[in-house]
């Protein structure tokens, strides 16, 4: 069964399909696609601000493609870290960001664990280590 869907560009009735894109603006995005390419091709690294100014693409229109994989960047791009808005050219967060979200989710799992440690004292139920229970 096929689903309709508002196009992310434009907001038009389409069938929905992966770029979520009407025929149209999926048309247009690889005229911009081309002229980004070009643009690459001739000055090597830019930034998203650089690109948009040199070929009039929309900056939004550039990390789609970006992101779907349309425009291999091969850190030729520099785009907004997702958190901080600092330019990075791979991934999606810059180190600082990356290296406090993961902090972050450490200190989760270690409140989690502790949190289940708890609850098995309190209930008497023993804990077992993969050690432990590999034996």
């Amino acid at each position: 069964m096929m689903a309709i869907k508002n196009c992310l560009e434009c907001g038009k009735l389409c069938i929905e399909n992966p770029s979520k894109l009407c025929p149209e603006c999926y048309a247009q995005e690889e005229i911009h696609e081309h002229a980004v390419g070009e643009f690459l091709r001739e000055t090597g690294k830019a930034t998203i601000e650089e690109i948009h100014a040199a070929t009039g693409v929309k900056e939004k229109i550039i990390v789609r493609m970006l992101k779907s994989g349309r425009l291999f960047s091969d850190g030729m791009i520099g785009y907004p870290c997702e958190m901080c808005r600092k330019p990075i050219y791979e991934g999606r967060l810059c180190g600082s960001c990356g290296s406090g979200l993961a902090e972050q989710v450490r200190k989760v799992n270690e409140n989690r664990a502790f949190e289940e440690r708890n609850e098995h004292q309190r209930t008497g139920l023993r804990m077992y280590t993969n050690d432990e229970i590999k034996k």
